[in-house]
């Protein structure tokens, strides 16, 4: 069975996603999609629109076969360690021959050739990139300045395109891990990241995400079968913890801060007088921001803060597979990979207590932590 993986966050699933894994099966010839997918908490440092489970619904009515969870220190990190932990997962799962990506560059080797000069940074690239960040630019734009001056303009230009820019942080993983998963792109179609234009039924999940938020139609972004599912999901909104993250802050000492991923610099004390002075999220994240730091950064920083995830946490290796939901090809994808991950693949909590392993149990226990948490944020 030759099986192509996906990283997403189906946040929520659209037409151009069920696109993508259309595209992905014509070009690898595959008989079955993984998904992985981030849970409740999400890349940008927000929470889901929808809940885990209707997402992963959506995906499997509309050809995915395999759901899995994308652990949440890991989902709520920056596009290098959400890459790192995502193909982590699929490589040590043993059955996965692709990865693929959506990208505003579909020019593989143009991707690659960006990827190897990020991940071994060569000691021309890593002055110029010192340089760069000690002028105060933020670590995207001094890395894209020392990628100009290294690869040229046009392929700096690359690291401005977020999707495309994600891939080459897959390819990254890809490298650094040896693995034998073969990538490949798929040009993205339809409206750009974040964009508030709409393209031949496709609309950019930020877009949808709004229009769900003010209780608007968003039916004709969205497959059919997948309208049946989020119909009936209830919408999440993290400003239904915002009071609760404010006072998590200004109660944390600024030491315990500064072990959260992605603090430096003395970013906690800004963080503290921050939370002293603000009265909503947004405000807070306005008086943080500085020309280091870019907002969906801060966002990351600040909901790690209050779910306590550690720049420790990100860094280290999974200790299980979780799955989510599957088809009847995903259970047999998942007969497989019990003979060949190096992982134990789980589905629930009876099963983690069968293993008798604390430290899995442990983590297991955290995530149910963090779901209990997102259930009080339904609008």
């Amino acid at each position: 069975m030759t099986v192509a993986a996906i990283i997403c966050e189906y946040n929520p699933f659209h037409n151009g996603h069920k696109f993508h894994i259309e595209e992905t099966r014509k070009k690898t010839g595959a008989d079955a999609i993984v998904a992985i997918m981030s849970g409740n908490f999400v890349q940008r440092g927000d929470i889901a629109v929808f809940p885990k489970e209707s997402r992963a619904k959506a995906a499997l009515q509309n050809g995915a076969d395999l759901v899995l969870e994308l652990p949440t220190a890991y989902s709520m990190a920056s596009a290098e360690f959400f890459a790192k932990g995502a193909v982590k997962v699929l490589d040590v799962l043993g059955v996965v021959d692709f990865l693929s990506f959506g990208a505003e560059c579909e020019n593989l080797d143009v991707l690659r050739e960006i990827a190897a000069v990020l991940s071994n940074e060569p000691s021309e690239f890593s002055a110029l990139l010192n340089n760069f960040s000690a002028s105060g630019l933020s670590y995207p734009f001094a890395r894209a300045k020392a990628v100009e001056k290294f690869l040229g303009k046009e392929k700096a230009d690359i690291l401005s395109s977020p999707n495309s820019l994600l891939g080459i942080e897959y390819l990254k993983a890809l490298i650094l891990q040896k693995s034998s998963i073969t990538p490949v792109a798929i040009l993205r179609k339809g409206a750009a990241h974040d964009s508030s234009e709409t393209k031949a039924g496709i609309a950019s999940a930020t877009y949808i995400r709004d229009l769900i938020k003010q209780g608007e139609s968003f039916s004709e972004f969205i497959p059919h079968s997948a309208n049946s599912v989020f119909e009936n999901a209830v919408p999440h909104s993290i400003t239904k913890l915002e009071k609760a993250i404010l006072c998590h802050l200004i109660k944390t000492p600024a030491e315990d801060l500064r072990k959260i991923a992605d603090v430096g610099e003395g970013l906690e004390n800004r963080i503290k007088a921050a939370a002293l002075s603000s009265k909503t999220l947004d405000e807070l994240y306005d008086v943080i921001k500085t020309k280091r730091y870019t907002h969906s950064r801060i966002r990351r920083i600040i909901l790690s803060a209050f779910l306590g995830i550690s720049d420790d946490e990100r860094r280290a290796d999974p200790r299980y597979i979780k799955i989510l939901d599957h088809t009847e090809t995903g259970r047999k994808i998942i007969a497989a990979a019990k003979k060949t991950a190096t992982l134990p693949l789980l589905r629930n909590t009876s099963q983690v207590n069968k293993l008798g392993d604390p430290k899995i149990k442990a983590l297991w226990e955290r995530e149910r932590v963090f779901d209990k948490i997102y259930e009080v944020t339904e609008i």
